[in-house]
């Protein structure tokens, strides 16, 4: 998955970076502001300068009831954390937090600083403190304000779903800050948001008119509104889902009048077949960064006649994952034990230098999420068929693929039929599970993801929950929750899904049967395996009268 991701850029009391950064943009009020601000840092520099004390001692002095030593002690802690491994080791929730609201200013800037280090090399650890230092975006301090959006903007990266509380603070900056901090709150607010939709598609967003324009047209905002949503300016999860509402967004499906003269193609076109090694691609865009891996588009030389060379998508594992090269291999491996079947996306080649990666098709028809509510019913049955048979496939090889989600899910376009649903990163949940909060978004997230004390580890029956959950998006036009993260996570563990058909026009009992047996909260209710599952939708499907068969 090549998520978008927000991007440390500039670090906090890098004046140099600082104070070239953007000029060519920037009037000369906002040159003058950064000037200011890189001279009060280096003031700060050299009043307190760089101790060569270590992380224990500089930080005992933390809770000094001298204003200055407490200063020293937290820009000597910012200083060291530029370090990754001294990083580590300084106490972000017990000792810089609660400078955050200290009464001197120069005590709050360095703690300011001192987090936002952290949390570029170490976002896990500045998460803890993520209440702090949202209060921090308030501060009258322009630094420390600056400072706070690179933490929160280094937090959302790795944890985007903890930062969504945080959305309304940035829109304030976006637009009542100048310089450094309103570009950040910019940036990170465009991407967290975008990021963050893939929880309830575009029809989850609304902002007002200001911030809608900000975000543009990749965050998806259907509903610009005077209010931005109870008052606030951007809100994800605030769109109006309620079947009894007569609006345009009343019934949150698009598919139910949507039309598609088109069918499944005739033949499944076969993928390319590539003899390359890693230095053999052509580099042609960068797709940016997942949590496991970074995504280009490269040209390889293909096995077809005439050697031409094909586009394909190279995936390498990240340097700073926290996954095993060994862990990575193996689910490389697992994925390319189950390619040989028309709806997984293949594995055209890997290898384990200089970084684990692999090649695989360039699925040019996007993700499914860009597939959800604009298909109409007959196609939502297929690309359901199509899921289904991929993950039964799967199963019966022993791989498991624990995160099932929309980005997992690419479409190869085909000539005057619709597009073909391949789904990739098998294996890759506990992979994904080991880096992040969850190895899918909540939405999409089963039981056992969010309380496995409660409903037990992941396992097969989890891929069944959640190919539940992505042909319920298809058959609905919204997942099965939507709302804040919160309220989401809630109610994938306590609550049943509404019906699919309380959002689109005819879907049958049966199809809403189909998708409330898989949506199960405890695994003995749901289908026992996948390939049960798709047994169950033929049977529907073979009882209404399509224009294909299965």
């Amino acid at each position: 998955m090549a998520d978008g991701e927000a991007e440390s850029g500039e670090r906090a009391g890098d004046e140099s970076e600082r104070a070239d950064d953007g000029d060519e943009h920037a009037n000369g009020d906002q040159r003058r502001q950064r000037d200011r601000i890189a001279t009060l840092r280096e003031e700060a520099r050299e009043r307190w300068g760089r101790a060569d004390d270590d992380v224990e001692s500089a930080a005992a002095d933390l809770a000094s009831d001298d204003p200055e030593e407490r200063a020293a002690a937290a820009w000597t802690l910012a200083e060291l954390a530029e370090d990754p491994d001294d990083s580590r080791r300084v106490p972000v929730e017990s000792g810089l937090a609660p400078l955050l609201t200290d009464d001197d200013e120069w005590v709050r800037r360095g703690a300011s600083w001192a987090v936002a280090n952290v949390a570029d090399h170490h976002p896990h650890r500045a998460r803890g403190a993520l209440s702090a230092v949202t209060e921090s975006l308030d501060d009258s301090d322009p630094l420390v304000r600056e400072n706070s959006v690179v933490a929160v903007a280094d937090v959302a990266r790795e944890y985007p779903h903890a930062v969504e509380p945080v959305l309304s603070r940035l829109a304030d900056l976006v637009r009542d800050e100048d310089g450094l901090a309103r570009r950040r709150a910019a940036e990170t607010l465009r991407r967290l948001v975008t990021r963050l939709d893939e929880d309830g598609f575009p029809e989850t967003i609304e902002a007002t008119p200001d911030i809608a324009d900000l975000l543009g047209g990749d965050a998806g905002v259907v509903a610009a509104t005077d209010d931005g949503g109870e008052g606030r300016p951007v809100r994800v999860g605030g769109a109006d889902d309620s079947p009894d509402d007569e609006g345009e967004n009343a019934r949150g499906g698009r598919n139910r009048a949507t039309t598609d003269d088109r069918g499944p193609p005739d033949q499944l076109p076969a993928p390319p077949e590539i003899d390359a090694a890693r230095g053999d691609f052509e580099h042609l865009a960068d797709f940016g960064d997942g949590p496991l891996t970074t995504a280009a588009k490269v040209r390889a030389p293909s096995l077809s006649e005439g050697g031409q060379r094909v586009v394909v998508v190279c995936r390498t594992l990240r340097a700073d994952a926290g996954v095993s090269p060994a862990d990575f291999e193996e689910a490389l491996r697992a994925w390319a034990a189950v390619d040989d079947h028309p709806h997984v996306a293949p594995v055209l080649a890997r290898g384990p230098t200089p970084r684990p990666w692999l090649a695989t098709e360039f699925l040019d028809g996007g993700s499914l999420r860009d597939h959800v509510g604009s298909v109409g019913f007959e196609r939502a049955v297929w690309y359901a068929h199509c899921l289904a048979t991929a993950v039964s496939h799967a199963h019966a090889r022993g791989v498991v693929h624990g995160a099932l989600r929309p980005s997992a899910v690419g479409f190869s376009r085909t000539l005057g039929a619709w597009p073909v649903p391949k789904v990739g990163e098998w294996a890759f949940g506990d992979l994904l599970g080991a880096v992040q909060e969850l190895p899918a978004p909540p939405a999409f997230a089963a039981p056992e993801h969010l309380a496995p004390d409660e409903f037990g580890g992941p396992d097969s029956s989890t891929d069944v929950y959640q190919l539940g959950a992505l042909c319920y998006a298809l058959f609905a036009g919204r997942p099965p929750f939507v709302g804040e993260t919160e309220a989401v996570v809630r109610e994938v563990r306590v609550s049943d899904p509404p019906p699919a058909s309380a959002f689109a026009d005819g879907v049958p009992d049966e199809i809403d049967a189909l998708l409330s047996r898989a949506l199960a909260k405890e695994k003995q209710a749901r289908f026992e395996t996948a390939e049960d599952f798709r047994r169950e939708l033929e049977v529907v499907a073979g009882n209404l009268s399509l224009s294909f068969e299965l």
